[in-house]
């Protein structure tokens, strides 16, 4: 995980990342055995194994290693900023940079990303710049009633096991045209007032 912050060659594939870290969930275990070729179960192995190492040596533990979750309000790509219609959590590495809040103080294009400056941070606000090929994890945190963010989105027709409308009430079995009012059986003018059969002149 990481990009480069300056003009290299690699830079437009910079994504820049602002939010706070968040402190409401951990990164534990992804699921997946050691022999696992994943990118992102790779990377979290060798941090964790890092960790470990420094715990045990009574050293710091390089930011490189340091793995979090960072809920994240906007971000800039390709010399735009975009405000994240709902902030989101990801997975991110290290620390983050810190922003510089209101401006009194004049943000670099290493930080921002953008050539000009219309809006300012507020305080307390880091960022974190990843490459657009970079593996991580997003979590998208929903709170309310149970009944708006579960049972609304998950009760319908279709996903209904032992309630379906299969065998009851339907138009296959009941009102179908082809059994009642057809005008192939009443009205039909092949039988009734046919001049083969009804007026038609008698002959000698």
């Amino acid at each position: 995980m990481g990009a480069t912050l300056t003009e290299a060659l690699l830079a437009p594939s910079t994504i820049r990342l602002f939010g706070r870290p968040f402190s409401g969930l951990e990164i534990n275990d992804l699921g997946l055995g050691a022999s696992s070729t994943n990118p992102l179960v790779i990377r979290l192995a060798q941090a964790t194994a890092s960790k470990a190492a420094a715990e045990k040596a009574k050293t710091k533990i390089p930011d490189a290693d340091v793995f979090g979750l960072a809920r994240i309000y906007g971000f800039s790509y390709l010399g735009n900023y975009f405000k994240l219609t709902a902030p989101t959590v990801l997975l991110v590495w290290g620390p983050g940079n810190p922003m510089p809040a209101g401006i009194a103080t004049p943000l670099s294009m290493d930080q921002s990303g953008v050539e000009f400056q219309d809006e300012s941070f507020v305080q307390e606000i880091r960022m974190w710049s990843v490459d657009q090929l970079d593996m991580s994890v997003r979590i998208d945190v929903t709170i309310g009633w149970m009944r708006d963010i579960f049972l609304s989105p998950e009760m319908g027709g279709d996903n209904n096991i032992t309630g379906r409308s299969d065998l009851v009430g339907r138009s296959d079995l009941v009102g179908r045209s082809d059994l009642v009012g057809r005008s192939d059986l009443v009205g039909r003018s092949d039988l009734v007032g046919r001049s083969d059969l009804v007026g038609s002149p008698r002959r000698r």
